[in-house]
């Protein structure tokens, strides 16, 4: 019975996924004045998959969705210090933790712990944990959500991957003099995911009631099949399938 219960719930959630995106591409579609979003161009287009999301059917019968946004294979950065960025579709009061880990290396190289989390797009600096990536070094990232303190392995996880490349001579001189407006498409276009992330996220930060740039980045998740966080900035815009939705929560 478990079994049958455990599968139908993997059912249910993998429908709502399909339903989401399909929404979602049925909005860009519709809008023709959607504005032109970066091209997230892989360095491994045929990688292997890496992300992990997590799910739970919470105590009020909704499904809780944690998603790290991550590209599905390893997501590159040029910097020591990056940013994370993840997803959850419901707030929480539980214990949350984010951690940093390296094959073969016991120690975790960060272990951050939160008191619950509001819904919608998080993020964590590492600059704000003295958390340095060396160059070349494959780092996994996860996001979990403590159920029962007692049994871990109930937790809700969502995971991704992280490496630190050194920038292109190519890259380099494409930055030079570059507006910031320009820097994550630059970024996408040469494959390094996190970098065009944050400097994307830093132009949503810093004008929050734009609403192409919240669907700019609807289109760059919808890239790599981060159709909740895709549906959640379109909620924003008031944009979900031509409808205007009012009352979306949002953090950037």
């Amino acid at each position: 019975m478990a079994v049958g219960i455990k599968r139908l719930n993997c059912a249910v959630i993998a429908g709502v996924s399909i339903c989401i995106g399909l929404a979602v591409q049925a909005a860009l579609a519709t809008d023709e004045s959607m504005p032109k979003a970066p091209i997230y161009r892989p360095l491994e287009p045929n990688g292997l998959k890496k992300r992990v999301d997590g799910h739970v059917r919470g105590t009020d019968d909704a499904i809780l969705t944690l998603t790290v946004l991550a590209p599905e294979d390893i997501g590159r950065t040029t910097k020591a210090q990056p940013c994370l960025y993840w997803f959850q579709s419901k707030s929480v009061s539980n214990q949350c933790e984010l951690t940093i880990t390296q094959n073969g290396v016991v120690q975790p190289l960060l272990d951050a712990k939160f008191e619950g989390m509001a819904d919608g797009i998080q993020r964590l600096r590492l600059s704000d944990y003295q958390i340095t990536l060396v160059e070349g070094v494959e780092y996994r990232w996860s996001v979990a959500m403590v159920v029962d303190a007692e049994n871990r392995s109930s937790d809700v996880v969502a995971s991704g991957a992280i490496m630190r490349v050194k920038p292109t001579e190519k890259l380099l001189a494409r930055l030079k003099d570059a507006p910031a407006s320009e820097l994550p498409y630059i970024y996408a276009d040469e494959g390094i995911w996190y970098d065009s992330l944050e400097t994307l996220s830093q132009l949503v930060a810093t004008r929050p009631q734009d609403v192409k740039l919240h669907q700019i980045r609807a289109v760059y998740f919808m890239q790599v099949g981060l159709h909740d966080a895709a549906l959640h900035e379109m909620r924003f815009a008031g944009q979900t399938a031509g409808t205007p939705i009012t009352g979306a929560e949002h953090s950037p």
